[in-house]
């Protein structure tokens, strides 16, 4: 794929100015997710009462899980989430941040 419609994809996605916090969810969330110990480790960290977004995360959980999980590329999973009336980026930002106090 040539450079300009690699870009052309991710604006599509990410926005003109993508925020690299979000991209680092999706990115490493979706490594974190394969390892089975990884996994279970992240349902018990989101949804403790001490995480600060827990909310988020049970708002959005199943498709939060879905998009982590899923094989597509990012080009693909977006144009999925959006025919459910979301985007990629949106879901991205409802991922939770691991805390390391208590992980």
């Amino acid at each position: 794929m040539p450079l300009h419609e690699k870009r052309n994809c991710e604006i599509q996605v990410w926005g003109a100015y993508p925020n690299g916090d979000d991209v680092a969810r999706l990115v490493y969330g979706r490594r974190m997710w394969r390892v089975p110990q990884m996994r279970t480790r992240l349902l018990a960290h989101w949804p403790d009462e001490r995480h600060p977004h827990r909310e988020r995360f049970r708002a959005q959980r199943n498709l939060i899980e879905e998009m982590l999980e899923s094989e597509l590329r990012s080009e693909e999973l977006d144009v999925e989430i959006r025919q459910r009336g979301s985007s990629l980026r949106c879901i991205a930002r409802d991922v939770p941040n691991v805390l390391a106090s208590f992980f």
